[in-house]
């Protein structure tokens, strides 16, 4: 220990006052370079900032020169409905999601060789259609909640089964997956 002091008090034997000062003058000037160094980086952080916050808000605001939403016609990309479609509670408007699914199944069973002629939204019910099948007596209750594809399947495999066996039902419900009722 002893020596270390004595090599300290060595150096500071050769050094004036005017060296100390400027010794101190120099630490003070890197502060000062620093705090402006810090200052700059947190101006260009606030400036990213406020600049993501006014895109964004001029996102959801939804200003179309700076935020494109694509807008999609419906009616536009829809199959035509062909068959007659009867509404039973006399709504007077019919859900796209409804019609998307009649168009959907109509141009399905049309794929799979039946042609529908009516579509009945029945009283009371949402989710349910009743669906007429050209040269058919029998109508088909069919859920909207399933795809139509396999509903048209469904109904395409009762039709051949109903008349491989002779059997005239007044309805065939295939609501339910993998299984078909009639009465």
């Amino acid at each position: 220990m002893r020596s270390r002091n004595k090599q300290r008090a060595q150096m500071r034997l050769g050094q004036t006052i005017v060296a100390e000062r400027e010794h101190v003058e120099s630490e003070s000037e890197r502060m000062q370079a620093r705090k402006k160094a810090h200052r700059r980086q947190t101006t260009s952080i606030l400036i990213v900032t406020l600049m993501l916050l006014i895109l964004g808000l001029a996102f959801y605001l939804g200003m179309k020169e700076l935020a494109i939403t694509p807008e999609i016609d419906v009616a536009e990309n829809m199959y035509q409905i062909k068959a007659e479609i009867v509404d039973e509670d006399h709504r007077g408007q019919i859900s796209s999601r409804v019609r998307m699914y009649i168009a959907d199944l109509e141009q399905d069973l049309q794929d799979l060789g039946l042609r529908v002629t009516k579509v009945t939204l029945p009283t009371g019910t949402s989710r349910e259609l009743y669906v007429d099948i050209d040269g058919q007596e029998a109508y088909y209750k069919v859920d909207i909640d399933r795809g139509a594809a396999v509903t048209a399947e469904d109904i395409e495999r009762m039709t051949r089964y109903l008349k491989e066996r002779g059997l005239h039902p007044g309805y065939v419900d295939v609501r339910v997956e993998g299984k078909a009722y009639y009465k």
